[in-house]
């Protein structure tokens, strides 16, 4: 049978299974192509996104998990402007970037907003050489942000009151990400002959850094992610030369010291490349990968730390500007004017905010082992399921201890019951 026909075939096997999680079509916006989210919280969330009826920058704004938006006031509904990107901390405080081709001396201009977009403050650091390149920008709170554009890095302490600057030489931002105002990775661009994409660790807040590069011709750090204080994860494709395209993860256990490159399983989907991706935690993620000239892209998750994929879902998107992943739900968005959603397995489970009577221990474990429970309840049986969502085995409790099967390593989800109550939480298989 012809390879092709086999994965086709693999990939509708998925979709009827009602297990995997499936995406839909949440808002279709009319003459609103959506380019860059940032959900605050499952309901509170905005976007930036291009007016294509008028062909203006705008920013939108949904208090409810993206069902209806509101358009809120900005600085950039000048035609000769162009949003590169949004930050808001909390609701009504935020930042925005955004390029400004009427100004050839200061093209990038950084605004902040406290009143929700009602009025922005110029907070611009005060130099004529920002440049023109890619812009990324993240607040840790009020005060303390980091701003890449170009070969450069500002930082802020009072909340753009004043700047320290960086120089990169020869390489672009392309992404950061910090956890504090000391520790960041910066993903960047080498403007070398070869393009190779390398990762900026700083410890002392941008003063210094350890560069870990990839190796990888034509490779950019698209994305970079702080789970907490170790885990770090980083998103590139490796364009090569000669073979198509490879996506690749790379990874830090250390808070960004050393690296591992992890190449992602496509089921042999021909030059995919890697158009975005989130994590939720250290081991739960998903990628979205996305074939040329095609209005295909293909969602897969993680539940083990980037160390196996399973596919999920199919979307149709010429074009992926974002996914973001919340609590209880994952965005994607693109050019044709659509948000997609799906709930998460923690939604399924009523798992957030979730308080439960009993403890597991030990948690994490290992598969096939005994795992004991913590309770003032008599429990009779306990479900265990997988990451999203599938029934995996059931098991019988006795002397409040039960012997996991063979199970995969990842999150899964345990739901002990008896005939009068149903309390859920979740294990973690080392």
């Amino acid at each position: 049978m012809d390879k092709k026909i086999c994965i086709t075939l693999f990939f509708m096997t998925l979709l009827i299974n009602p297990f995997y999680c499936q995406w839909e079509v949440l808002n279709t916006f009319e003459q609103k192509a959506i380019q860059k989210l940032n959900f605050i919280n499952d309901d509170l969330g905005y976007a930036m996104a291009n007016d294509l009826s008028v062909n203006k920058q705008i920013i939108i704004k949904t208090k409810d998990g993206g069902n209806s938006w509101d358009t809120i006031p900005n600085v950039s509904y000048d035609e000769f402007s162009e949003f590169m990107d949004i930050c808001f901390i909390k609701d009504s405080v935020g930042f925005s970037v955004f390029r400004d081709f009427s100004n050839s001396s200061a093209p990038m201009r950084m605004y902040k907003t406290f009143d929700d977009g009602l009025n922005w403050e110029d907070i611009t650091p005060d130099s004529t050489n920002i440049g023109m390149g890619h812009s990324v920008v993240q607040f840790l709170d009020e005060n303390v942000g980091f701003w890449g554009v170009a070969h450069m890095l500002y930082k802020t302490v009072d909340g753009g009151n004043s700047w320290d600057t960086t120089v990169l030489n020869n390489v672009s931002v392309m992404s950061l990400d910090f956890i504090n105002a000391d520790t960041g990775v910066i993903g960047t661009w080498d403007n070398s002959f070869f393009y190779s994409g390398s990762m900026y660790s700083t410890f002392d807040g941008g003063n210094s850094f350890d560069i870990y590069n990839l190796n990888l011709y034509s490779s950019v750090i698209h994305e970079v992610n702080f789970m907490d204080n170790n885990t770090v994860y980083a998103t590139c494709t490796d364009n090569l030369f000669w073979g198509g395209r490879k996506p690749f993860i790379c990874k830090s256990t250390d808070g960004g010291n050393s690296w591992d490159s992890i190449a992602i399983d496509t089921f042999d989907i021909e030059q995919a490349s890697l158009s975005a991706v989130d994590f939720i935690d250290d081991l739960n993620g998903k990628i979205l990968l996305k074939t040329p000239f095609s209005d295909t892209g293909f969602i897969f998750g993680t539940s083990n730390g980037a160390e196996s994929w399973e596919f999920e879902d199919t979307i149709y998107l010429y074009q992926v500007t974002d996914l973001q992943i919340m609590a209880n739900t994952a965005y994607v968005t693109g050019d044709e004017n659509e948000l997609y959603k799906t709930s998460s397995p923690l939604e399924l489970f009523n798992l957030s905010n979730n308080k439960t009577s009993f403890k597991l221990y030990p948690n994490p474990t290992f598969s096939n082992s005994i795992v004991n429970i913590n309770s003032n309840t008599s429990y009779t049986k306990v479900d265990i399921f997988d990451i999203s969502g599938r029934h995996i085995n059931t098991v019988e409790i006795n002397d409040n201890t039960v012997l996991l099967p063979d199970l995969k390593k990842g999150l899964h989800f345990i739901k002990l019951s008896n005939k009068l109550s149903t309390e859920s939480t979740y294990i973690s298989v080392k």
